[in-house]
């Protein structure tokens, strides 16, 4: 039977929430700071008072930044691929 899951009490934007997940609590508090950061930003930089507004342009930040770290590993992925083709087709010397 599957454990229940661990409830953490977090602070994002001034408002309390209560995240279940199977992550522990500094983990689950940790991605809270991160997402309350990128709203602060968002606020002080739009002087938008839009919860909302705030909200998906966070998430829209947030959706960037994790792309963008997608497609360098994807690329550092292809070049470790490369490199390990050229070394296997590299014929041993004797």
């Amino acid at each position: 039977m599957n454990e229940p899951l661990e409830k953490t009490k977090v602070i994002i934007f001034g408002k309390d929430y209560e995240v279940r997940g199977e992550q522990d609590e500094e983990y689950i508090r940790n991605l809270a700071n991160y997402v309350d950061s990128a709203m602060q930003n968002i606020a002080m930089k739009t002087k938008t008072i839009s919860l909302e507004r705030i909200a998906i342009l966070a998430a829209l930040n947030i959706a960037d930044e994790m792309l963008k770290e997608r497609q360098k590993f994807d690329e550092y992925l292809q070049k470790i691929e490369q490199d390990l083709q050229k070394a296997v087709s590299v014929p041993v010397a004797k």
